[in-house]
């Protein structure tokens, strides 16, 4: 009988001790696995991107993460410090202001305004609701960046269940920024004006004949004698060129063939000096412009086909704004009446293109 007594002891002693140590478990899962399950959880997929990284710049950022927690989300903190861990004291980044920002997007969970502002710290508020399994992002304007540009700076980030940024957070993480000192590359485009002019001339004037001198022939009341010259024009000027005429009409001594005050046609047996810019059939003589630039054209005395002038100091083409390379061939006309007295007439005309830089 004592037998039996001594080995229901033993073994109610074995399960004393099973109960005490499975007693001793549940604690600890208690202690520890229990409370895991409900405490707060890093924040994934987080990303900033600043659009402008200049130090002490205007920048656009954009914050991205997802939720992690499955509880509703009301709110959720921005704090900018030198150090991302969310426990350090937060010292604010030099230069950075955060204060006068604006959120200008959002996507995911949306809904958040920005309901308060200061240098470095910011609240997005919404009515609070469950967020879903997409990562959300949110674009604020006008940051006013660091200064540091040795050191990066970090936006803790703390979300809530409230609406107000208060109460126990649900979820927390970091992100980390830099800002740079940008290099500074300058240079200029040169004032630019080329102009060519001769008897024939490319129009990039890359080359001229080199013949600078026309003889006309001999002067008749029954004949029209005509000579042409060619010039090329192009500018980088903002207010781009103007080509201007300077000379005389054709003299021999005292006796003078009177130039073309007006816009005029040629006519047999008058005194007529007067030029032109354009093609002409009466006489045939001369070509329009040449080149793409629409806008570099000739003055509008000298630009109307078979009508001639000629006035010392007149613009003869010009360009409001830059225009590169031209071609004008400039056609010359003489009449003279039968009364002209008899010489040998001769005329010097020059052309000076200016750029309006």
């Amino acid at each position: 009988m004592r037998t039996h007594i001594n080995q229901w002891l033993i073994h109610l002693m074995r399960w004393s001790h099973l109960a005490l140590e499975l007693l001793l478990i549940g604690i600890l899962i208690a202690l520890f696995i229990a409370p895991s399950a409900g405490a707060a959880m890093r924040l994934r997929e987080r990303s900033l991107y600043m659009t402008n990284d200049e130090a002490g710049e205007r920048s656009s950022y954009v914050l991205g993460f997802r939720y992690m927690s499955p509880v509703p989300i009301g709110s959720f903190e921005l704090l900018f410090c030198n150090d991302p861990i969310p426990y350090n004291p937060c010292e604010v980044p030099l230069g950075l202001d955060v204060s006068d920002v604006s959120l200008t997007n959002q996507t995911g969970e949306t809904g958040f305004v920005i309901s308060q502002k200061s240098t470095n710290r910011l609240l997005f508020t919404r009515t609070s609701s469950l967020p879903g399994p997409d990562r959300s992002t949110y674009t604020f304007d006008n940051v006013l960046n660091p200064l540091d540009i040795e050191a990066a700076f970090a936006v803790r980030i703390k979300t809530f269940e409230s609406n107000n940024g208060t109460g126990p957070q649900v979820d927390f993480g970091s992100v980390r920024g830099q800002v740079i000192k940008g290099i500074q590359i300058e240079t200029q485009v040169p004032p630019m004006l080329i102009f060519c002019l001769a008897e024939q001339v490319e129009y990039n004037c890359t080359g001229t004949n080199d013949i600078y001198h026309s003889d006309m022939g001999k002067l008749s009341p029954n004949e029209t004698l005509t000579a042409q010259s060619q010039m090329a024009v192009g500018t980088n000027a903002t207010a781009g060129f103007v080509i201007s005429v300077v000379g005389s009409p054709l003299s021999a001594g005292m006796e003078v063939i009177k130039s073309l005050d007006t816009p005029s046609p040629s006519k047999l047996g008058k005194n007529q000096f007067g030029i032109n810019l354009v093609a002409n059939n009466s006489p045939g003589i001369g070509l329009d412009p040449e080149g793409d630039w629409a806008n570099a054209t000739a003055a509008p005395n000298y630009g109307q086909s078979n009508m001639y002038m000629f006035k010392d100091g007149d613009i003869v083409a010009s360009s409001p704004n830059v225009s590169l390379m031209k071609k004008f061939t400039v056609s010359y006309i003489v009449n003279v009446s039968p009364a002209l007295r008899a010489g040998v007439y001769t005329t010097t005309i020059n052309f000076i293109a200016s750029g309006r830089f």
